[in-house]
């Protein structure tokens, strides 16, 4: 069954900062838990491993469809085990707070029906977006995304 999540998050960082973290996909294994890699292969197109279901890794590779930080960065999965759609949208709230938001729409995990269950029964998607935004705020909070914003955030 298809899946759609969304989660956001504020942090104490400018915009600008956030979205140039968040436009390096290589930086996605350092706070998303079930992401492995991520490697650039062209100007919009990308390789993902990401952990999956029954502790056995997917690949996919990956168009982005956008990359604007006033508008956001969208993708698709072109090819690969798993298919997956999503955006994620930067919001400045102040000079120095952001809000992230992530939307991904999850299409049939491999393996049918069984490879659902095990997916439903293992993972916890909504729980996961959110764990993998509250480290994203950890490393806002330690100052490593290389900007010039400040080191506090919260909900």
């Amino acid at each position: 069954m298809a899946q759609r999540v969304n989660e956001s998050i504020e942090v104490g960082a400018p915009l600008e900062d956030v979205f140039a973290y968040w436009s390096n996909f290589e930086n996605f294994p350092k706070f998303m838990q079930n992401i492995e890699e991520v490697r650039m292969t062209g100007e919009d197109m990308s390789h993902w491993k990401v952990k999956g279901p029954l502790g056995k890794s997917v690949e996919f590779e990956a168009r982005t469809t956008e990359m604007d930080q006033n508008r956001g960065i969208g993708w698709n999965t072109v090819e690969g085990e798993v298919m997956t759609a999503g955006e994620v949208k930067f919001e400045e709230l102040l000079p120095d707070r952001t809000r992230v938001e992530v939307t991904m729409n999850y299409s049939d995990p491999p393996g049918g029906k069984v490879g659902e269950v095990a997916a439903e029964l293992l993972a916890d998607p909504e729980k996961r977006l959110r764990e993998d935004l509250e480290s994203f705020e950890k490393i806002v909070e330690r100052g490593e995304l290389g900007g010039s914003g400040s080191q506090t955030a919260s909900r």
